[in-house]
């Protein structure tokens, strides 16, 4: 019994050990993750409560690098503080066809998005695809309205344009950027676009939401 008894403590030990092992082995790929999400934690909570709110414009929209194929930032853009003007790089998924912002919408220059910046370093900023300009917002909502316009939304009504840019306004309000996204991206491929394509558009304007919604427009003068 004591033999069996003192067994059982030098397995156990033996496992303690071996986790022991393990945690000192992974020990150092934690500590970097830590410390690089902690500069990362500051870094937000710095940008989230003393930062200054602008707006910065979109300049190179590249499918790779915006100086080499290599390189991860596929995006540049840039924004003016009292000081002077900032460029800055970051990236965006792309497909054969598009680059997508965050908001799962199609980017290109000159479209303007809230960024929020250090006013101690204009360097450390972050941007926000979720808070276009009103300028890039309605070129949305215009996008949008001739997409349904090739989709022959309302097509024998003479103000055909007019309730498009209605219906896309409407599908905003009630389905946010996903909705639109939806509208863009009604041919995709499910590979090539995961989130929006043709069987996730077939889906949506089946919704009753949507019915309602197109329903009121087409009603409307």
């Amino acid at each position: 019994m004591l033999l069996q008894i003192t067994n059982n403590i030098k397995k156990k030990n033996k496992k303690t050990l071996k986790l022991w092992h393990k945690l000192l082995i992974l020990s150092p790929v934690f500590i970097v993750v830590i410390v690089f999400k902690s500069n990362e934690w500051i870094s937000d909570y710095q940008l989230n409560n003393y930062g200054t709110k602008t707006f910065a414009q979109i300049k190179i929209v590249s499918f790779t690098g915006v100086h080499d194929q290599f390189e991860v930032n596929n995006i540049a853009y840039s924004f003016s503080t009292k000081d002077t003007v900032v460029v800055d790089f970051t990236s965006q998924t792309t497909n054969n066809n598009y680059v997508i912002a965050d908001n799962k919408m199609p980017l290109y220059p000159e479209q303007e998005f809230e960024v929020i910046y250090s006013t101690k370093n204009p360097m450390r900023n972050k941007l926000n695809f979720y808070v276009p300009s009103i300028k890039t917002m309605c070129s949305y909502i215009n996008e949008v309205s001739d997409t349904l316009i090739k989709l022959k939304y309302f097509c024998y009504q003479k103000n055909q344009k007019f309730k498009t840019i209605k219906l896309a306004t409407l599908i905003f309000k009630n389905f946010s950027f996903d909705g639109l996204a939806t509208i863009l991206f009604y041919n995709e491929n499910i590979v090539e676009n995961f989130s929006h394509n043709s069987y996730k558009y077939s889906n949506f304007i089946s919704k009753k939401e949507f019915i309602k919604i197109l329903n009121e427009v087409s009603e409307s003068n």
